[in-house]
């Protein structure tokens, strides 16, 4: 019978921190999966931040209840977002690891090499979506021609959104920082249009 990690015994006889650990560890890998990552990456960079030491990919293993092969894997796609790292044991041929333990530079990361990406590629498609609707308002026919010129007017709301959260996002992984009056405005600007 596999343990839930928050039930796995300790070896140095530390149970309530080995079921703390074990409780932190799934619910950062819960928010992992709800934020499009795998839940075991968020459990074994849980387990890592919360190791004062580096650990191998056994005890890793024993921790969070993963397989070898799952710990393997995720530890490499960890590795390739940069959130952790492969640690140096003098005198020894062991692969250890750590987390990254600046969150907020994890944080600017994603930000920047998913969601960025993900509402670029968005503009890319409502900038299309809006050629093509404004190339059928020109047409002949009064009713395509009014239908056409409305769905343009949405997707140049759509796309002032989308531009509006590219800045956002851009200036949230550059500076730590975001200002939502553009969103406000885009807001209001909204809600002052006709439907």
């Amino acid at each position: 019978m596999t343990l839930h990690p928050s039930e796995a015994p300790d070896p140095s006889g530390d149970d309530a921190l080995a079921r703390a650990i074990g409780l932190a560890a799934t619910s950062i890998g819960e928010l992992m999966h709800f934020w499009g990552f795998k839940p075991s990456m968020g459990k074994i960079w849980a387990v890592l931040y919360l190791s004062k030491d580096p650990l191998g990919a056994d005890r890793i293993a024993e921790l969070t209840g993963l397989s070898a092969g799952s710990v393997s894997m995720t530890l490499h796609e960890l590795q390739l977002w940069g959130v952790v790292r492969r640690a140096v044991e003098p005198g020894s041929r062991r692969k250890l690891y750590e987390a990254e333990t600046d969150i907020w530079q994890m944080v600017t990361r994603v930000f920047r090499e998913r969601e960025l990406k993900k509402v670029r590629e968005a503009i890319r498609h409502l900038v299309r979506a809006l050629e093509l609707a404004e190339h059928q308002a020109r047409s002949n026919q009064p009713q395509a021609m009014l239908r056409s010129r409305f769905v343009a007017t949405r997707l140049r709301s759509l796309l002032d959104l989308a531009r509006t959260g590219e800045r956002m996002l851009e200036r949230l992984s550059r500076s730590g920082e975001v200002d939502l009056a553009p969103l406000r405005s885009w807001l209001q600007v909204l809600r002052r249009r006709p439907t």
